[in-house]
């Protein structure tokens, strides 16, 4: 006996509107994603979006003290552990969505560490 098409048809478009309703829901999260990072002494708080661009920048009356190259090295420094941050934050919103084993959250993980990664020797350093 062959299957019913119809029962065949409403199989695949119940899977359509789930996959599209997790979707939709990851790209709400992603959308909404921050990350927040301090420098080691506090001079500079940052944020920054989904995509990693800086979406707030903080400097305290110190930091205008210090050196530009200094001062340009602690923001870059923040930024890229703000940028690791957002990539773990993405692996874990996928992770909810889709599971651990999911093809989709494994995708979606490697591009942003790919993009951000950790460096090296900064995870101490996070605030």
């Amino acid at each position: 006996m062959s299957p019913d098409p119809e029962n065949l048809l409403g199989d695949w478009e119940r899977r359509v509107r789930e996959q599209t309703e997790l979707t939709t829901e990851l790209s709400r999260r992603m959308q909404e994603a921050e990350a927040s990072e301090t420098s080691p002494d506090g001079e500079v708080h940052l944020t920054v979006d989904h995509t990693g661009s800086l979406s707030g920048l903080q400097l305290t009356d110190r930091a205008m003290h210090l050196p530009a190259d200094d001062l340009a090295h602690l923001i870059l420094n923040s930024s890229r552990r703000a940028q690791a941050r957002m990539a773990q934050q993405m692996a874990e919103v996928a992770r909810t969505l889709y599971g651990s084993g999911s093809p989709t959250t494994a995708l979606i993980a490697d591009a942003y560490r790919s993009q951000f990664p950790a460096a090296a020797g900064e995870e101490g350093e996070r605030r």
